[in-house]
């Protein structure tokens, strides 16, 4: 092979080697922006997620819990100030199960105790389960 032959074919590859590492470079940028908008999107999901999850209310087993503790905790505030075998034992359990409903409702702003968010499950919970009458007398 000649001289000339050489160089051709060696500037061939060059040109097809700068053309190759051209085709590269305009994937990796790509590729990097990529990247880039799917973090944003990542994190534009992640929002609304937590939107979803921030809106969504009880469900019926956590209104089923809810409704027990109530019960539980009406029969309970009646039993520290009444005996069973009084008149208005039955009354006052009532109106205890009434005045927590109407308490639990107002702390967390909602017309329906099953308006409450499943992320304030808990804290409704806890509310119930320290609800005293004279807190809000």
């Amino acid at each position: 092979m000649e001289t000339g032959q050489i160089l051709a074919v060696v500037g061939q590859q060059l040109q097809w080697s700068e053309q190759q590492g051209a085709a590269v470079r305009m994937l990796f940028e790509a590729m990097g922006a990529m990247k880039t908008e799917m973090a944003e999107d990542k994190e534009e999901m992640k929002m609304m997620v937590q939107e979803v999850r921030d809106s969504v209310t009880l469900n019926d087993a956590e209104c089923d819990q809810m409704q027990t503790a109530v019960r539980l905790k009406s029969n309970e505030l009646t039993k520290h100030r009444f005996k069973d075998s009084d008149l208005k034992f039955k009354e006052m359990v009532g109106r205890y199960r009434r005045m927590i409903w109407s308490k639990l409702k107002e702390q967390f702003s909602v017309a329906k105790y099953s308006h409450i968010r499943r992320i304030d499950f808990d804290d409704a919970i806890d509310f119930v389960k320290n609800f005293q009458p004279e807190d809000y007398m």
